[in-house]
């Protein structure tokens, strides 16, 4: 019997002592919440191998088959995405309640983030410092192809090493609680850089768009009654807490496509393109403002221009922002935009009823409205008047440069209002 008792009160001391420390709670209903005004909460299944939101990268990243062309380290493509894009496929509201702490867990909350450390081609193996080119950016499963992450509330680099940020500033419910959202976890900066080193058992292929399902990063939680990785852990072999209570997981997974060949790169170009003031009138009689701008580019002498899979195709992306506006005024042919239109289009002191083409070779170009399409608003690299400038035999690369002209007009189905204009473009260029 003594035995029998010793065994009861143990267990009853030990749920005693678990419930006065649990004072952090995964939200996952809105009934959990103590009112609407909290915020919103749904059920969240953690940081699943594929659950992975977008990082806001192009869709279609270039490889080129020439170290020469991409030197050792060539930054391929760069982001910066919240967390509420980033963290879950399905995405996060930025008032989503993802947990509930205590008054008195204040300087006890922790965001802990880290690489995917027992993953060989995710976070594992820090590539880009084999060469020194590209400290912290670590294996992918893509062949010469690393990534790097960057906290964007510390400037720390991600690497296998658990590192925390103290979560502050937090709303709170009626009874003083503590709510945790997706807007408290910080932003995210990646980085794809293109290395030299060739890891073994990488994918190679000229198209493959991302399938490794290991996430190459994620974002923990920490606090009292809910376990989490601790500062200067091994992620390799330190994950308490995943999946369940870990919001984020960081990754490339179906998101992005890599191709590998022969390419081309934009070397120079204008910044900043000027036109000149133009009345109401002008515009009306059918006048126009134009200015010219300088498009410079490389290309490798082995690459093909074209619209067909494995060429070489340029276009220009307009802003969502000018994509919407554009929609909303009929703009819109075959998925492309045909002008550009302001930032802030219909606000006040913003032109109205105007717009941008861009002429090549004295023939109008449409605007991408995303980089996703194949073929509307892109145009074959070398399909304008371009001018060889250079030619490299030794490295197998072309130079170029070409004139374009940007040209405001009227566009009819708004009516034309005096005020400033003011958008940018993308210029981009890739295998299709």
């Amino acid at each position: 019997m003594k035995a029998n008792t010793s065994a009861i009160s143990t267990l009853f001391l030990l749920m005693i002592s678990s419930s006065a420390i649990a004072n952090c709670t995964k939200i996952t209903a809105q009934s959990q919440l103590s009112s609407p005004s909290d915020g919103v909460a749904s059920s969240w299944p953690g940081s699943l191998d594929n659950n992975n939101g977008s990082l806001g990268l192009p869709s279609v990243v270039d490889i080129s088959t020439s170290n020469d062309f991409q030197p050792d380290g060539t930054l391929l493509a760069s982001s910066v995405a919240p967390f509420t894009s980033y963290a879950i496929n399905s995405g996060y509201e930025s008032e989503r309640v993802l947990f509930r702490c205590d008054a008195a867990d204040a300087n006890q909350i922790f965001e802990m983030y880290a690489t995917n450390g027992d993953a060989a081609y995710a976070g594992l193996y820090d590539d880009g410092s084999i060469t020194g080119v590209a400290p912290k950016a670590y294996a992918t499963y893509v062949r010469n192809v690393a990534i790097r992450f960057t906290n964007m509330e510390t400037g720390q680099f991600y690497d296998k090493i658990w590192k925390s940020r103290l979560l502050t500033g937090l709303d709170t419910d009626s009874q003083g609680r503590l709510l945790i959202k997706a807007k408290n976890f910080s932003a995210v900066q990646t980085e794809v850089f293109r290395l030299n080193y060739a890891r073994a058992g990488t994918n190679n292929a000229a198209s493959y768009l991302y399938a490794y399902t290991q996430p190459n990063a994620y974002i923990a939680f920490r606090g009292p009654g809910i376990t989490g990785p601790a500062d200067g852990a091994d992620s390799q072999t330190s994950f308490p807490g995943w999946y369940g209570t870990w919001p984020a997981s960081i990754g490339l997974y179906k998101y992005v496509t890599f191709r590998r060949g022969a390419t081309c790169k934009v070397s120079n170009f204008t910044p900043v393109v000027t036109l000149p003031a133009i009345n109401i009138s002008a515009l009306q009689a059918g006048q126009v403002s134009q200015s010219p701008f300088t498009l410079d580019f490389k290309c490798q002498s082995a690459a093909t221009s074209g619209l067909k899979t494995g060429q070489i195709a340029l276009g220009f992306l307009a802003p969502p922002a000018s994509v919407a506006a554009a929609t909303q005024y009929g703009l819109i042919t075959s998925g492309a935009a045909n002008y550009l239109l302001d930032e802030q289009y219909g606000t006040q002191g913003h032109a109205r009823g105007v717009g941008v083409k861009i002429y090549r070779n004295n023939q109008p170009m449409q605007f991408l409205t995303t980089d996703t399409t194949k073929t509307t608003g892109w145009s074959p690299i070398l399909g304008g008047d371009q001018t060889k400038v250079d030619s490299n035999t030794a490295q197998g690369i072309d130079s170029y440069t070409e004139t374009f002209m940007a040209q405001l007009e009227k566009f009819g189905s708004d009516e034309l209002t005096a005020g400033s204009y003011q958008a940018h473009a993308q210029i981009l260029i890739r295998i299709q």
